[in-house]
Formats: C-alpha cells, sequence, structure tokens
C-alpha cells in the first residue's frame, strides 16, 4: 500500500512559554534519589545577526505587506518551508517569518507579512510593514528543517493538498513555485476573512499553469460581491472529497482551529496520525 503524509504548515511567527512552578516535597527518609533533567526551550540555534535593509515594500492585501530582502548568502535556503528571523538593529526581540520565495530563485528573499502589534513576547511587526524601503534590520541566517517533502520523502504520493489561510499562504507558495510537486496531482485551497484580505490573487492563475488547482474560501462574505467558496477550507476540502488518501500529502499552514480542522479530516479519510508533519 502507498503512503500517505500530510505536511502540517504553522509557522507564521508564533512563540513558547515554559513556567515551573515549586511543589513542596515529599520526604522519604530510606532512600536518597538524585533527578538529572535537561530542559531544552527555542526555535533552534542561535540567530546569527547579519546587517540587512528593506528593498522592496508593497500592499499585498489589506493588512498584510510582501517586503523583499537581498540576504547575504542562499546557501542555506535549500528547501520550502525554512524561515528566519528579523529585527530592528539592537533590539532584543525578534520576529520569526517564513520564506515566501522558492529557493533557488534568483533575486531578494520575499516575505509576506501581517500587520501585527507588539505583545509580551513578539515586537510586533509594525515597524517593519510602515518601514520605507532602505530601513535597516539585522536579519538571521536561514533556520528549520522546513517541509519534509524532498529526497524521497513524497515518493509513492500522487495527490496532495495544500491548505494555508491569511499569511499561512507564503511557505505554501515557496513549495508550489519550487518545483517538488511536479507530476502530482496538487489543489490549494486557501483561505481569508474577506476578498480584501486575500494576497497572492495575482500569482493564481501562474499556479494553475505549474499544475495547481486553486480554491479561495472566504470566510466572511456578506458585505461582499464574493461568488467563490465559502466557509472554511477543511470543510470546503471535505466536501471535494479525498479520493486517495493512501497516497496524498496534505501541507498546512495558518491558525489553530484551521490545523486542528484540517488532521480531524485527515483522520476521518483514514490518514495515520504520524503521517501529519511541520515545516518546524
Amino acid at each position: 500500500m502507498r503512503s500517505t503524509a500530510i505536511l502540517s504548515l504553522s509557522l507564521c511567527s508564533g512563540a513558547a512559554a515554559l513556567q515551573l512552578t515549586a511543589v513542596r516535597p515529599v520526604v522519604r527518609p530510606a532512600v536518597a534519589r538524585r533527578l538529572d533533567c535537561d530542559i531544552v526551550c527555542g526555535w533552534g540555534p542561535d540567530p546569527v545577526w547579519t546587517a540587512n535593509k528593506i528593498e522592496t515594500i508593497t500592499e499585498a492585501s489589506n493588512g498584510l505587506k510582501a517586503i523583499t530582502i537581498v540576504p547575504p548568502t542562499k546557501d542555506d535556503f535549500t528547501i520550502p518551508g525554512q524561515y528566519l528571523q528579523i529585527k530592528e538593529p539592537g533590539a532584543e526581540k525578534a520576529g520569526i517569518f517564513a520564506i515566501a520565495s522558492a529557493p533557488g530563485k534568483e533575486g531578494a528573499f520575499e516575505f509576506l507579512i501581517k500587520e501585527q502589534p507588539p505583545s509580551d513576547w513578539s515586537p510586533g511587526t509594525g515597524w517593519l510593514t510602515s518601514a520605507p524601503v532602505g530601513t535597516e534590520l539585522e536579519m538571521s541566517q536561514v533556520m528549520g528543517p522546513g517541509f519534509k517533502c524532498t529526497d524521497g520523502a513524497l515518493e509513492g504520493v500522487t495527490d496532495v493538498m495544500l491548505f494555508a489561510v491569511g499569511s499561512g499562504i507564503s511557505p505554501v507558495r515557496s513549495v508550489i513555485e519550487s518545483g517538488v510537486l511536479e507530476g502530482k496531482s496538487v489543489s490549494l485551497y486557501y483561505g481569508a476573512q474577506t476578498p480584501e484580505q486575500m494576497a497572492y490573487t495575482d500569482k493564481f492563475d501562474a499556479w494553475e499553469k505549474l499544475g495547481c488547482k486553486v480554491t479561495a474560501v472566504i470566510s466572511k462574505p456578506e458585505g461582499t460581491e464574493w461568488k467563490g467558496a465559502t466557509g472554511y477550507v477543511q470543510d470546503v476540502a471535505k466536501a471535494a472529497g479525498v479520493p486517495k488518501p493512501d497516497s496524498t500529502v496534505m501541507l498546512i499552514c495558518g491558525m489553530k482551529g484551521m490545523a486542528e480542522g484540517v488532521k480531524a479530516l485527515a483522520a476521518d479519510v483514514g490518514v495515520a496520525e504520524e503521517n501529519v508533519r511541520a515545516n518546524f
């Protein structure tokens, strides 16, 4: 039987916190025990910062900016789904952003960045999304393993279903344009709240020519003239059906609810839990 892989793309930005709470020890007088425990948290290796600047910045959609930055080297970007960190010069906090352009593409790295305010764990993106061309910044090396879609990882796979919401289309675009899906039956379910919030609509025709069937899904069509699919991407995909679950790959990037919905869809059609993969 052919194998199925579901790749879960969830990296747009994020962080995790670990809280340790002290508890009253239980005394065991007859036995003395020592517990050795190493706790490792983080997004990977320590960043190596390089001074850089914004090359171009344009409006991609309502609330999303398309930004390009020329990296010092592209040798470490080899797999779709990899990411890097960007921060203001001298700042302590950095944002984590997936690379939207494909590995091997000439020119600058491309990013799709959501405008969001600062928080306790993130500096926000306003300093970046509202900046003019030429704004100085610091950028790390490329990080993360990327999607498990190279070096034979898609062997035996016939169908690829892509799921993205909002800025989650960024690493999915990298996969589509990388060429790793050539020869597969590819379908994209891309969601946004309104048509005005959907980025990369100008690329849909090019993606179709690459063999990717695009289904745009709007979750809040009220008050718009939207005539296409509505609701949530996982529900639209479920209605369309998964004809070959034993040889289908699903790549996901978006909010937690969408990811859980797609995982539930995978379970309903008989895809093993261990075949759900992430790009980090």
